[in-house]
Parts: structure tokens; C-alpha cells; sequence
């Protein structure tokens, strides 16, 4: 099956108020939809699959959803159009060698990977879950981030969402060493003794603050620490995961199957976060997993608040890859989205569960009037060669 066409559009929904972390505050989450249409398939008549991908703030390595769209525009489509859809792993190698290394533009082939994993489902009439390796599980419990506010409010949404169901609450930290103590000490006192908490730093800690800090936080039951410091600081993160003792997820410091490999080789972390925004799609994915299940290294799963395109993708990931612990770190765009741009937006179970889609490829169709609705001016790129 040819690839036969690809195109991206930029799309921008509100956040229901705002999101903000250690690295900053936005109003919007921002996100390229990639469509690559393949020849050959439905009946000769051709298919089409959607990927999504995109930046809620710009990532490790500088990617913006105005660079996202660029790059797949102007440099990635040429260089995989004619190629077969089906031949996922020489694409990525295509577009890894034109670009010269491996850890860049991995927003990028994210899109391109859900979009031609979304045609493979669609030509073979299966599930992606299924083309991963099989369908482990189906039904999955979610866990659910809580924003900065104050103590006496973040208790509030803390005792919610443990009412609500969820099976576990992240508490944003990485702000005024003091200020993060009380707020986990808040959310601790309200929710109880033994419901899972754990807290994320977003790499706003160095070592220094990293350790004293987090060891008073022992107090409060924490079961795991995320990315307790900056990304590049491997033998940091080691220090402080020896130092505290709660186990450690990398985050923003596993990005490719080579971080994975020099993580496990210095032991700095027990757990990886995959999110296929930021690890370069499913087929990249899939290999990190592996990867640090080999190593002994356990594998969660966080989201960057997709729409439904990129939730279907998580949910398919953690149902063909057995190493995927519970609970997952996103159930529904709208948990925090004003709004979606699926036909039918995924939902959470009243039980705050979460089903993988059914039907063939990613289990989901975009709506053209909820995307004529939120898109963005496409980019005028310069038709300039380098040379």
C-alpha cells in the first residue's frame, strides 16, 4: 500500500481553565492532526489514516506544533511518499537518517507513526492492539494529575477525585520547596492514609533542593517520584533515588531505547513514563518498553492531554504491551478539554475506567465539523532548498 499523500492541519482547544506545571501555564492544548492517505486499500478505493501529535509547551528538544508542521510539510512527506505504509520501521529510519541522529523531531514521527498504524489497522481490518502483539487488556483504571493552587483547594480536588474513583493522584510540584511540602501534606490529610499519592517534579528541582526536599515528603506515604530533577542530569537523578529511597520515574529524561539503556546502566530510576508524544510513536514506543522491561525497569504510561486521536493510540500501546502497568495517567480529553474532535469522544466508565476503542485501526473517526471549528491557519512555507 503506497503512501500516496500526506497532509497536517494545526488544531488549538481550550483547556476547561488552564494547565500549568514547573515549565509553564498555558490556556490551550495545541496539536497537529497528520492525514496520510494510502492507495490500495478499501476495496482499491484508497485509505486514509489519522495521527496526532503536538506540544502542550515546547518539548526537550525545542519542538513547537508550528515546527511539528514544517518538518512533516516540508522535509518528512517527501521523503515517504511511495513508500509502503506497512514498513513502519524503514519510514522511521528514513526520516532518522535525513535528520542525522535519533532523538530529534520525535513529536514529529509521532504523527506520522499513529497515522500509519491508524491505515494498517484500517487495511487488515484489526485493531492496532493487535498489530503490536495482541490485546492483553481492554479496561484500564486511570489516574489523574492535580493542578497549583492552594492547600485548602487542592484538598478539595484531591478528596473528588479519590470520590469519583480514580485509582491514584499526581501531585504537581517543582515551585517553593516549602510551598510543595504543604501542598502534598494538604492533598495527604484529605484523602487519608493509605490512598496512592505520588508527586511530580517536572525537573523544576536540582539536587540540592531535590533530596532535602523530598525526604520530608516521605512523611506523607509517597509511592513514586517523577523526574525529580533536569532531564540531562542522569547521575542527579541516581543521587537523589539513593538518597530518599521511593522509587523514581523518568520522565523527561527517557525519551529514546538509549536513554532507557544509560537510565538502567547507572540506576537511576526504577520506572520509565512513556508517552508517545514525546517517544516518537508507537513504533518507537514499543521498543523503550521493551527495552526497560529487559533491564528490569518497570513502564508507565502518562499522555500530554490528547484529543481522542492520541488517547486511542495510548490506549491501544498499553493493550498490546503487556510491560504497561495500571493505572494509566489519562482516561478522556474531556477531563480537561472544553471539547473534542471525534465523531465520538473516548469517555471514562462511571467506575473512572477507561475501554480501548474497538474496531479496526485506532477505533476512532474525526469530525470535520469539530476540526473546521478549532483549526489554525496553516503555515506559508517558503519553497527554499538547503543546500
Amino acid at each position: 500500500m503506497k503512501i500516496t499523500g500526506i497532509t497536517c492541519k494545526m488544531i488549538h482547544v481550550p483547556y476547561k481553565g488552564h494547565y500549568q506545571t514547573s515549565a509553564g501555564r498555558t490556556k490551550f492544548i495545541r496539536r497537529v492532526l497528520v492525514f496520510i492517505d494510502a492507495e490500495g486499500g478499501k476495496d482499491n478505493g484508497g485509505i486514509t489514516g489519522v495521527g496526532e501529535t503536538g506540544a502542550i509547551l515546547p518539548e526537550r528538544g525545542g519542538e513547537t506544533v508550528e515546527g511539528i508542521y514544517i518538518a512533516i510539510t516540508k522535509y518528512f512527506a517527501p521523503l515517504i511518499i511511495g513508500m509502503d505504509a506497512f514498513d513502519i520501521g524503514p519510514i522511521i529510519d528514513k526520516i532518522e537518517s535525513a535528520q542525522m541522529g535519533r532523538t530529534g523531531f520525535l513529536c514529529s514521527k509521532c504523527g506520522i507513526d499513529n497515522a500509519l498504524y491508524d491505515i494498517m489497522g484500517q487495511a487488515t481490518n484489526r485493531p492496532v492492539a493487535q498489530l503490536l502483539g495482541g490485546i492483553h487488556k481492554t479496561n484500564f483504571r486511570v489516574s489523574r494529575s492535580l493542578g497549583i493552587k492552594p492547600p485548602a483547594e487542592l484538598a478539595k480536588d484531591a478528596i473528588a477525585l479519590k470520590e469519583a474513583g480514580y485509582a491514584l493522584i499526581t501531585i504537581k510540584i517543582g515551585f517553593d520547596p516549602q510551598e510543595d511540602i504543604d501542598r502534598v501534606a494538604a492533598v495527604r490529610d484529605a484523602v487519608g492514609p493509605r490512598f496512592p499519592l505520588e508527586v511530580d517534579v517536572n525537573s523544576g528541582y536540582n539536587v540540592e533542593v531535590a533530596i532535602p526536599t523530598l525526604r520530608k515528603m516521605r512523611a506523607y506515604d509517597i509511592e513514586a517520584i517523577e523526574q525529580p530533577g533536569p532531564w540531562w542530569d542522569i547521575q542527579g537523578m541516581k543521587e537523589v533515588r539513593r538518597a530518599v529511597n521511593i522509587p523514581i520515574i523518568a520522565d523527561e529524561s527517557a525519551w529514546t531505547p538509549h536513554d532507557v539503556i544509560n537510565l538502567a546502566r547507572e540506576g537511576a530510576c526504577d520506572v520509565i513514563c512513556i508517552k508517545p508524544f514525546k517517544n516518537g510513536g508507537l513504533y518507537l514506543s514499543r521498543r523503550m518498553a521493551e527495552a526497560a522491561e529487559a533491564a528490569g525497569l518497570g513502564v508507565s504510561m502518562g499522555s500530554k492531554h490528547p484529543l481522542s486521536t492520541g488517547l486511542a493510540a495510548i490506549l491501544h500501546f498499553a493493550a498490546g504491551t503487556k510491560a504497561v502497568r495500571d493505572p494509566l495517567g489519562y482516561g478522556s480529553p474531556l477531563e480537561r478539554l472544553a471539547d473534542d474532535i471525534c465523531e465520538t469522544p473516548i469517555e471514562m466508565n462511571g467506575d473512572m475506567t477507561v475501554d480501548l476503542p474497538t474496531g479496526p485501526g485506532l477505533g476512532v473517526r474525526v469530525s470535520d465539523e469539530k476540526i473546521a471549528k478549532y483549526r489554525v491557519p496553516d503555515i506559508v512555507i517558503p519553497d527554499t532548498d538547503i543546500s
